[in-house]
């Protein structure tokens, strides 16, 4: 049996929890504050998912959400067009007083090289602080 190298990202983010899951278990506000991953907006498809431009995964995919807002489950899954679903990303949201946290898990896998990894690491980070700064508005 095989595992990968994973790693959870996390960030706080002062706004309510309903408002920061709502906003996360809908795909067509992903590449508003994604912006290192989606290089423009999402439409949604007549087949019931949305597409977006991801450069890294060859252009446009096809990408959506399963959620369970009451617990703060996301299962988030993308394929090229013409391709079935792989493995969901696993995004869970908890409670955190009158806020929210955003557990965020990515997997290496093989043949992702060490700079490669590192840099998907910071670049997510980077759209965690995106995603604090829409929902920390005043």
């Amino acid at each position: 049996m095989a595992i990968f190298e994973s790693k959870t990202l996390t960030v706080e983010i002062d706004a309510p929890y309903e408002k920061v899951m709502m906003d996360l278990a809908d795909p067509m506000t992903h590449p508003e504050w994604a912006k290192e991953f989606f290089a423009g907006p999402a439409k949604k498809s007549e087949y019931g998912y949305v597409l977006a431009p991801v450069p890294m995964m060859g252009g446009t995919i096809k990408f959506k959400i399963e959620s369970d807002i009451a617990l703060g489950l996301l299962d988030l899954y993308l394929a090229p067009p013409d391709s079935d679903y792989g493995a969901p990303l696993q995004v869970r949201v908890i409670r955190n007083g009158d806020g929210a946290n955003v557990l965020w898990t990515l997997f290496r896998f093989p043949g992702l090289s060490d700079s490669n990894w590192k840099d998907g690491l910071i670049s997510m980070s980077k759209e965690l602080l995106e995603l604090k700064k829409r929902h920390e508005k005043t």
